[in-house]
């Protein structure tokens, strides 16, 4: 299949369900089990709405998924292939999150692109790396989990494209590893897949020639434009509608958890266009709505500095999934932390992407300006395990809860200025989303 044939069979699809359809896939996964679909029921629990009894839900899966971004994909994806029913629940019209609109890169080593390069890389240089950028933010525990995974999640991600879509995300051709432009800025999918960029190398001690190249750029198409962020997404777009065992739902927010007397996490409630639904999870609840860049009371409460930054990520991003964590006494960590960017840009994506992803501030032609005194992402977030299992106050696992991407504060991203480098983001969200979505389709069904 061609690269435009591809695209036009995905944006057609979304054309013709609608935005606030529940989405459902048309075939199984290949070498997986298809599992079955999101069910519809009106049966009522047992117990009262606090704990999850007396409740209509209105769908039920196995897993479900908080977010449609690079998390939740990722989570719903995974869950999928190891057997599991799955819903997404999406607060914005369109899928893609804050992913499908950065620039396009995600972090990894050792990957075949590397290897193809002939650059000499390891997970344990990667940890290592997180290690010494982090300066103590990180736990061992979570940057040896997200090191030991990053390469095979680049490479898994590329397998995707060359399964889905019929060609790969990376075209290493283009690749000049390790430079960058005169004005240190990257090369993206004009110059090249494979670089060295987004860290203040010589922080430490570490000059850009120096620097071991770990950002792979999807390759932006078919004009070669500046940012590749939607095909970056691509591929699991086009993976999660080819599935029967995935469901998703538009213009639906979560707002609360629902659990049961023992304390395990049943279901959400969600706030939709015709009002409040619930959606039960017989196995697992996945957070993954972004973090709270657009969520101004949130940075009243925990990161007071963020809030003369606008955010030029997600609108929707506002906080949904920390919130509703902290609700059931889950624990937070680094809340002060963000990623400011103080010169203003501008971010160029392919036109025809505006009605397939969240589009934001774009004009016709695929331009949108990101004024200075700006905000990527915020990093502060819920206390997770290597296991991606969302942990309470006294450190415990809230059963059945997880959580990846920018909804946790147990993460690789450090402190402002020393972020490891572009598309760790990425590359975090696709390692604890995926180690959520197996660990969940593992677990046995709760009651």
């Amino acid at each position: 299949m061609g690269k435009e044939e591809g695209r036009l069979t995905r944006r057609s699809f979304i054309k013709g369900t609608g935005a606030a359809a529940f989405i459902a896939a048309g075939s199984a996964l290949v070498g997986c089990s298809s599992g079955t679909g999101p069910s519809d029921s009106s049966a009522s629990a047992s117990q009262s709405v606090e704990s999850g009894s007396s409740i209509t839900w209105a769908k039920e899966a196995d897993v479900v998924v908080c977010g449609y971004g690079a998390a939740g994909a990722a989570c719903a994806i995974e869950a999928a292939a190891n057997g599991a029913s799955v819903l997404i629940v999406e607060k914005a019209a369109l899928p893609g999150g804050s992913m499908a609109r950065c620039g396009g890169a995600i972090m990894g080593a050792p990957t075949k692109i590397q290897q193809a390069l002939g650059i000499d890389d390891s997970a344990d240089a990667l940890f290592d790396w997180i290690m010494t950028c982090t300066d103590g933010t990180c736990s061992e525990e979570i940057a040896r989990a997200y090191a030991d995974v990053a390469g095979p999640n680049v490479d898994w991600l590329d397998a995707l494209a060359e399964e889905y879509l019929g060609y790969p995300c990376f075209e290493v051709a283009m690749a000049e590893a390790n430079s960058g432009t005169e004005d240190g800025g990257h090369n993206g999918a004009v110059g090249g897949c494979l670089d060295a960029t987004g860290c203040e190398y010589e922080k430490f001690g570490v000059s850009l020639d120096e620097a071991v190249p770990r950002t792979h750029w999807a390759s932006a198409m078919p004009d070669n434009t500046a940012n590749s962020g939607p095909e970056l997404f691509d591929p699991l777009l086009a993976c999660i509608e080819a599935q029967d065992a995935i469901e998703a739902v538009f213009e639906t927010a979560l707002a609360k958890l629902v659990v049961n007397g023992e304390g395990a996490v049943i279901g959400i409630e969600a706030e939709g266009k015709d009002g409040t639904v619930f959606y039960k999870a017989n196995k697992g609840v996945m957070l993954a709505t972004g973090g709270f860049p657009a969520g101004l009371d949130m940075q009243e409460r925990f990161c007071q500095e963020a809030l003369g930054y606008s955010t030029y990520m997600c609108k929707d991003c506002t906080g949904d999934g920390i919130r509703a964590a902290m609700a059931v006494g889950a624990d937070l960590y680094n809340m002060c932390n963000y990623y400011p960017i103080e010169v203003a840009q501008q971010y160029h994506y392919n036109v025809q992407y505006n009605d397939v992803y969240n589009s934001w501030d774009m004009d016709g032609e695929g331009y949108m300006e990101v004024p200075a005194m700006n905000m990527a992402e915020t990093h502060g977030g819920l206390v997770i395990n290597a296991e991606a299992q969302v942990l309470d106050v006294w450190g415990n696992p809230i059963p059945h809860l997880y959580c990846s991407g920018c909804d946790t504060g147990s993460n690789i991203f450090g402190v402002p200025g020393n972020y490891p480098g572009c598309g760790c983001y990425v590359s975090f969200s696709f390692a604890f989303g995926r180690i959520a979505g197996k660990r969940m389709a593992e677990k046995e069904t709760v009651v």
